[in-house]
């Protein structure tokens, strides 16, 4: 049998030969010089652990180590950063700037290899399973003598360079993509701002102006469901703030819920779901339409209920995401009155908020345009996840 080949399965065509293969150590060193606020004078900056984002290589700020208060890592520019500190986070950085960073954070240097290279190391699975067989189990920490005896294999250096040059420019694609995404939503905001403010009005088919916006009351418009699951539905549901209503087994990946549901409310498609408990983003609680099943039931807990035909779904669900409704229901919630991250509102007072709404068609305009953008973000971030798998893919198939 012939003896398998040290080579990767992806390869540039230039470039033939076995890999070389030594311990981790042998190639990359973690040694750095040490940093004491107390006996510096000048700025520095200084790179803790909340500054790197999980997985994506992105510094997401620094602070001045000069009032940081403990002894920091020193690091040049272009060496690579890894959070020790639960490595399972996947915190890595190749460093743009020389200074000093958290004792939680392994300088490491490039020695039979380019730091470019060994970057790309750090990130495959190879290098963050070795970092994973960690000391301690609720503050779990990469174990040196563990990563350093790991073996990898890495080509000549011409190779490294390619291979890194072209990792780059992978990276800078789902740069540009995510900048893309990010400018789409600011744009978004700013537009509904305007729109919500009637600052910017859309014309009737004839080119003239629609009528005012009437206040009504969310009761006026829609009905309150309470009817109960008697078929023994059991797809249950969660509000997740991101997604909207889901599965609990899709969301959790296991049921949350009681085993007997018979007792909780029956949604139809389109029908919406108000949960009383605040979240990063929505202070007083989101309100989302189930849109991913034709079907499912939810707690008690949650306010339901079906607009009538005088409201554009698309629109009302605009409406909420925009928090229109949050100062409405905070003159109800009463102030401090909130119970394990329950606001304490009662339905008649949910029901009983104001709305400001324009008329069927102008709603429909709004929504349609909304919806145009949201598809534009939506289709961003399906490019953004297609890079990001094929990204992993090549670090697999790149690397020995």
């Amino acid at each position: 049998m012939e003896k398998q080949k040290n080579v990767p399965e992806l390869r540039f065509p230039e470039f033939e030969g076995e890999w070389e293969r030594k311990k981790f150590g042998e190639i990359a060193t973690n040694r750095s010089g040490k940093y004491n606020p107390e006996k510096e004078i000048n700025s520095i900056k200084c790179i803790e652990l909340e500054h790197l984002a999980s997985e994506t290589a992105q510094l997401l700020g620094y602070v001045d180590g000069k009032n940081s208060g403990s002894i920091k890592n020193k690091f040049d520019s272009g060496d690579v950063l890894f959070g020790k500190l639960r490595p399972y986070l996947k915190k890595y950085l190749l460093a743009p700037f020389e200074g000093v960073c958290s004792s939680e954070i392994w300088v490491l240097k490039g020695t039979k290899i380019l730091n470019e290279f060994l970057f790309r190391i750090v990130q495959t699975n190879n290098f963050i399973d070795l970092a994973n067989q960690s000391s301690g189990s609720k503050m779990p920490r990469a174990d040196w003598s563990v990563v350093e005896n790991g073996l990898f294999s890495f080509p000549t250096l011409p190779e490294q360079s390619k291979i890194a040059t072209f990792l780059t420019a992978v990276d800078e694609k789902l740069q540009a993509l995510k900048k893309k995404k990010s400018l789409l939503e600011v744009y978004k905001k700013g537009v509904m701002q305007k729109l919500f403010s009637q600052e910017l009005r859309f014309k009737n088919e004839d080119g003239k102006e629609f009528g005012d916006w009437e206040e009504k009351k969310l009761g006026e418009v829609c009905d309150r469901i309470t009817t109960k699951n008697k078929e023994n539905n059991t797809n249950v549901l969660t509000i997740s703030a991101q997604i909207g209503l889901i599965s609990q087994l899709e969301f959790f990946n296991k049921s949350v819920s009681a085993k007997n549901v018979t007792g909780y409310y029956l949604l139809h498609n389109n029908d919406f779901a108000y949960n009383k408990s605040y979240s990063n983003g929505y202070p007083m609680g989101a309100i989302k339409r189930l849109k991913r099943y034709v079907k499912g039931v939810v707690s008690t807990l949650y306010i339901c209920f079906r607009f009538n035909d005088s409201i554009n779904l698309d629109f009302m669900e605009q409406y909420f995401e925009m928090g229109l409704q949050n100062v409405e229901i905070e003159k109800v919630a009463q102030e401090g009155a909130r119970n394990h991250g329950l606001l304490n509102i009662g339905v008649s007072d949910f029901l009983n908020i104001g709305l400001i709404l324009p008329s069927h068609s102008e709603q429909t305009l709004i929504a349609n345009f909304l919806s145009s953008i949201d598809e534009k973000i939506n289709h961003t971030q399906t490019e953004i996840t297609k890079t990001e798998v094929w990204k992993k893919g090549l670090l697999q198939k790149m690397f020995v």
